[in-house]
């Protein structure tokens, strides 16, 4: 096995179990456990659970950054690429619901330190998405707003649905299904001017 496989094993078995146990309840025995690696061989990738938290965040991040940057060089309207980034983290959403889950409630926990650095990541996202919106209302197809405030609000209506539908019961499920859909739908009548939503139909 590669270096960089073994140390995804450690990290996928670490989600899990922070996911499952919390942050604090889980220690770095109980991950050499989940992943089949030896105490040695984690501390040669990660010198703390917090490294490895870190990593998990850093990873679904820059996915996200990535997504975007993909999403730019198509050069889509971006009212469209706003929708296939919220159809996007509702795929990973199905696709890993343990990293999902994870990152909506555990990563508040760890030291003021290591929260610092989770939230330069997502702020990192946030100014990404505060620039798209800026190209929208340049380009005419983004009603006049605080960028910034725009993308956080974005985020926090994407996260705020995202949180109930991991419930896992009827509502979690129709949330699940429906969500990309009605989002996009919430999002256009609020970003969108009327004259870009008439020439789109």
């Amino acid at each position: 096995m590669t270096q960089e496989l073994l140390a995804q094993k450690i990290v996928a078995a670490a989600a899990r179990l922070f996911a499952h146990h919390g942050f604090h309840r889980t220690g770095m025995r109980a991950i050499s456990q989940a992943a089949g690696v030896s105490i040695g061989g984690i501390y040669h990738y990660f010198k703390s659970k917090e490294e490895i938290l870190l990593a998990i965040v850093r990873e679904e991040v820059e996915a996200r950054l990535s997504f975007l940057e993909e999403l730019r060089r198509q050069d889509l309207p971006v009212p469209e690429q706003i929708r296939r980034i919220v159809e996007m983290h509702f795929a990973r959403l199905e696709e890993n619901q343990d990293i999902t889950q994870l990152l909506h409630h555990q990563w508040r926990d760890p030291s003021p330190l290591l929260r610092q650095k989770i939230t330069a990541l997502y702020e990192q996202l946030a100014a990404s998405l505060a620039q798209l919106i800026e190209e929208g209302i340049a380009a005419g197809q983004i009603v006049p707003c605080n960028s910034t405030v725009a993308a956080y609000a974005l985020i926090g209506l994407v996260e705020g649905v995202t949180q109930r539908a991991l419930a896992g019961d009827a509502v979690g499920e129709e949330l699940l299904k429906e969500g990309p859909e009605q989002l996009t739908k919430i999002l256009t009548r609020w970003l969108v001017p009327p004259q870009e939503k008439e020439a789109a139909k």
